[in-house]
C-alpha cells in the first residue's frame, strides 16, 4: 500500500510514516490536503503494476493475477474473505473504493471493512459497507471514511472551530467511533456464503472524494457563505440539485405522473392491511396477537398488518439554528420582512417554509400533508411514525394513513433524560398529556397508538443512581431513594461499614461530592431501579388505559446504546407495553436479541433506522451509512427482508421523512442525509425505487411458508 497521501518514493514513504508515528503527535495536528496532486484520488492498487500486495486469504478457491485485475473464486459453501494488510493516510478522503467485476450468473453481494488504529487508546471499531453486484456489472463501492470521535478537537481543530454546531463538516468528515484514518492498517473484502462458487474480479482500490472543501482549503474566507438561497450547498453538483424556482414548480409534474403510475400496494386494505390474508376478529381498534407464531399488528377490520413507516412523515420545515452563523447563509432575510418573517421561529430560520412557499404557493400544512400521505401510499409505507403531522387527525377517512402519536415526559427529571417517576407532578403531567391528546384520537380507527419518550438515559442500575446525586436539581425520586436505604440499612452506621465510608449522618450522605461509594449499594440500585422502572411503565399503562382504551402503548423508544437498553427495564417494561420499541441503526436485524435473561415473546417495532451517503450534498451520512443513493435503497430493502423474517418483528419506521438542514439542527448539529426526500422536497427516487420493491410485498414475504 501507499503509505501517505503525498509520498510516492521508498525513502518518503519511510520518512514519512516516522513522522506519523512518532514525532507528529508532539507537534501540529492539522491536516494539510493538496488535491491537486490526485485529481481522480489516490490510486492504492491498480492490480497491474503492483507486485508488492501484502494479503491473505479465507474460504478462497483461487486468486490468478490477470491483466483486469485480481480474479477471485470463492468456496461454495463458505464464508470467504481477503485480508490486505499496509499502512496508509486516508484522512484526506472520504471514500476507499473497491471496483469489482461480477463474473457469476447471478447478483451477489459484498462486504468490506477498512481498519485501523487509535493514538491514544487501544480498542477501535471498523469502518464497513454492504453492496449488491448485478450480473456481469462493473461497479465502483464507497466504504465512508469517518474519523473517531476523538481526533474532532485536534485533528480537525480548525473545521471544528470554523463550523461550529454542525456534525458533518464540509464536504464529508464526520465522526463515528471508529479509528484515526492518518493510521490505517489494513481493509477487507468479504464474500458471504453462497451455494455456488462466486467469481468476482477486483479491479482497482483508491481513495476518492476529498473530505475537506478544496475552495476550503484555498480561501477560508471566501468560502463562505456556502449555502444557497434554498438552502443546499453550493459548491457541488448533484442530479436533482435545486437551481432555480421553476425547476421546483416542474418537480410537482414529474411526481404526479410518477404518483399516478404507482398508487399503493395492489396487497393492501384502505388501512394498509393484508386485504388479501386471512380475517381476524375485528374491534375497530388496532391491536396485536401472536397468529402461526407470528407476533403481528391486526387493523381495526381483523386484517394483518405490518407496520412499515417513516418518522416526521407530513412535516416539511428544515429548521435552521442562525445566531453566531449568519455568514454562513447566501440568503438570509430580515426578521422584519413583510414576506419572509413567518420563516423566523426564535433562533432559527426554517427552510422548509421557504421551499413549500416557492414550490406549492403556501406554507399551509394540510395540504401538504395530503400530498405526503399519497407520497406513503406510493412508496408502500403504510404509517405515520413518531413526531409526524398531528393534523392527520382532521382529515376525512379516505384521505388518512394509520398515525402514531408521540409524547415526552421530561419536564421534571432525575438526570438530563429521565423522568422523576416518584414526583406527584410528573404523575399529573402523564395523565393530562395523555388526555388532552386523547381528545381527538381516541375513537379513530386509523390511531394506533402512543410512543412516550424517546432514547432516554436509563443507564444500568449503579450508573443511574450515580448519575441521580450528580444532577444539578433535586428529585423525588433521589429523595425516594434515601429513604429506601434508610429503611433497609437503619442507621448511618451500617450504611458506612457496607461502603467504607464515614458518613456522621444521612444528610451528609444525601449531599456527598463524589458519587463512587454508591457502586457498593449495587444489590440496593438495582431493587431501586426495578422499582422505578415498574413504576415508569405502570402509570403510563395505566393513563393510557384511562384515558384512551383500546389504544396501544408502543414503548420508549430505547437508544441503540447498550448502557441504556437493558435487561431490567426491558423486562420489566413487557409487562405493560403492548409493543417494545427500539432505535437501531445496524445494517440488518439477523442478529438482533431483545436484552433479557429470560426469554420474552413479545412483539417489538424498530422505531428508528436508516441509511444515508454523501454524494447528494450532505456532510454528514447519519447513524447507518451507505455507498450512494443506490445503495441506499438497496440497504433499505435488505434492512425490511430481514425484519420482516423476524417472529417478533410487527414494523419498521425509517428516520425521517426529510433530510436535516444543512447547517445542522439540535445540540448535535444533524445535517445527515436522513430523508425519504431532500432538504427541497426532492424524493430521492432510487431510494423510492428499492423501498416500492419490497413494501409492495412485505404480506407475501412475511407470509411465505
Amino acid at each position: 500500500c501507499k503509505t501517505n497521501f503525498f509520498a510516492n518514493k521508498t525513502m518518503e514513504k519511510l520518512i514519512i510514516l516516522l513522522y506519523l508515528l512518532i514525532l507528529k503527535p508532539f507537534f501540529g495536528q492539522e491536516l494539510n490536503c493538496d488535491y491537486s496532486k490526485y485529481p481522480d484520488g489516490q490510486v492504492i492498487y491498480d492490480f497491474k503494476s503492483d507486485d508488492d500486495i501484502n494479503y491473505k486469504s479465507v474460504g478462497i478457491k483461487s486468486i490468478v493475477k490477470t491483466k483486469e485485475g485480481m480474479k477471485i473464486t470463492t468456496e461454495k459453501g463458505t464464508n470467504s474473505k481477503i485480508i490486505f494488510s499496509c499502512n496508509l493516510d486516508l484522512s484526506c478522503w472520504s471514500y476507499l473504493a473497491f471496483t469489482l467485476e461480477n463474473n457469476s450468473n447471478s447478483k451477489l453481494r459484498v462486504n468490506t471493512s477498512v481498519f485501523g488504529e487509535n493514538q491514544n487508546r487501544k480498542w477501535t471499531k471498523p469502518l464497513t459497507g454492504i453492496y449488491w453486484i448485478k450480473e456481469n456489472e462493473i461497479l465502483e463501492v464507497n466504504n465512508l471514511l469517518l474519523p473517531d470521535y476523538s481526533t474532532r478537537k485536534t485533528l480537525y481543530k480548525q473545521l471544528h472551530k470554523d463550523f461550529p454546531n454542525m456534525r458533518g463538516f464540509p464536504e464529508g468528515i464526520s465522526f463515528v467511533n471508529s479509528f484515526d484514518l492518518r493510521y490505517v492498517t489494513g481493509f477487507d473484502i468479504e464474500f458471504p456464503t453462497s451455494e455456488f462458487e462466486q467469481i468476482f474480479t477486483l479491479k482497482k482500490v483508491r481513495a476518492h472524494k476529498p473530505s475537506i472543501s478544496p475552495t476550503y482549503i484555498s480561501d477560508k474566507e471566501g468560502f463562505f457563505p456556502f449555502i444557497d438561497q434554498y438552502g443546499q450547498y453550493k459548491y457541488l453538483d448533484w442530479r436533482g440539485k435545486i437551481k432555480n424556482d421553476n425547476q421546483l414548480k416542474t418537480q410537482i409534474l414529474i411526481e404526479d405522473k410518477d404518483l399516478l403510475s404507482n398508487p399503493s400496494s395492489k396487497e393492501w386494505n384502505k388501512y394498509g392491511g393484508f386485504l388479501k390474508g386471512p380475517r381476524h376478529q375485528g374491534t375497530g381498534h388496532f391491536r396485536v396477537e401472536k397468529i402461526d407464531g407470528k407476533w403481528w399488528f391486526l387493523d381495526p377490520d381483523g386484517y394483518l398488518f405490518w407496520s412499515n413507516g417513516v418518522n416526521s412523515a407530513g412535516r416539511f420545515e428544515i429548521p435552521t439554528p442562525i445566531k453566531n452563523r449568519e455568514h454562513f447563509f447566501e440568503f438570509l432575510p430580515s426578521r422584519n420582512d413583510s414576506i419572509y418573517r413567518k420563516y423566523y421561529k426564535r433562533n432559527e430560520f426554517y427552510f422548509g417554509y421557504l421551499i413549500l412557499d416557492k414550490k406549492y404557493g403556501s406554507t399551509v400544512q394540510k395540504p401538504y400533508l395530503k400530498r405526503s400521505i399519497l407520497r406513503m401510499k406510493s412508496w408502500g409505507l403504510n404509517t405515520m411514525g413518531g413526531w409526524s403531522s398531528k393534523e392527520v387527525s382532521d382529515l376525512v377517512e379516505n384521505e388518512k394513513i394509520p398515525y402514531t402519536l408521540s409524547i415526552g415526559t421530561m419536564r421534571y427529571k432525575v438526570n438530563d433524560k429521565l423522568p422523576d417517576v416518584f414526583s406527584d407532578k410528573w404523575f399529573r403531567l402523564v395523565n393530562n398529556s395523555i388526555k388532552n391528546h386523547s381528545q381527538k384520537v381516541k375513537n379513530d380507527p386509523f390511531f394506533v397508538g402512543f410512543f412516550i419518550d424517546n432514547e432516554m438515559k436509563w443507564f444500568k442500575p449503579n450508573n443511574f443512581v450515580a448519575e441521580m446525586f450528580k444532577y444539578e436539581s433535586e428529585s423525588v425520586t433521589k429523595n425516594k431513594y434515601i429513604s429506601y436505604l434508610r429503611s433497609e440499612l437503619n442507621d448511618i452506621y451500617n450504611l458506612n461499614k457496607l461502603c467504607g465510608s464515614d458518613f456522621s449522618s444521612w444528610e451528609q450522605f444525601e449531599n456527598m461530592a463524589t458519587s463512587n461509594i454508591l457502586f457498593k449499594l449495587h444489590k440496593f440500585n438495582i431493587d431501586f431501579y426495578k422499582k422505578f422502572c415498574d413504576t415508569y411503565f405502570r402509570v403510563i399503562k395505566n393513563a393510557i388505559d384511562t384515558h384512551t382504551p383500546n389504544k396501544l402503548y408502543l414503548g420508549c423508544r430505547w437508544h441503540v446504546h447498550k448502557e441504556h437498553r437493558n435487561k431490567f427495564n426491558v423486562e420489566i417494561a413487557a409487562k405493560y407495553v403492548d409493543v417494545l420499541s427500539f432505535n437501531q441503526y445496524v445494517d440488518e436485524l439477523d442478529d438482533f436479541t431483545i436484552p433479557s435473561n429470560k426469554k420474552i415473546d413479545k412483539p417489538f417495532l424498530i422505531s428508528e433506522f436508516n441509511f444515508g451517503s454523501l454524494d447528494h450534498g450532505k456532510f454528514y451520512p447519519g447513524l447507518g451509512q451507505a455507498s450512494n443513493q443506490r445503495n441506499r435503497g438497496e440497504k433499505y430493502e435488505n434492512f425490511i427482508r430481514s425484519a420482516l423474517k423476524s417472529n417478533n418483528c410487527v414494523g419498521a419506521h425509517w428516520f425521517m421523512w426529510a433530510n436535516s438542514t444543512t447547517a445542522g439542527r439540535g445540540y448535535e448539529g444533524e445535517n445527515a442525509n436522513c430523508g425519504i426526500i431532500s432538504e427541497t422536497d426532492t424524493p430521492y427516487y432510487e431510494l423510492i425505487k428499492f423501498m416500492r420493491k419490497i413494501n409492495y410485498n412485505i404480506y407475501s414475504y412475511r407470509t411465505k411458508k
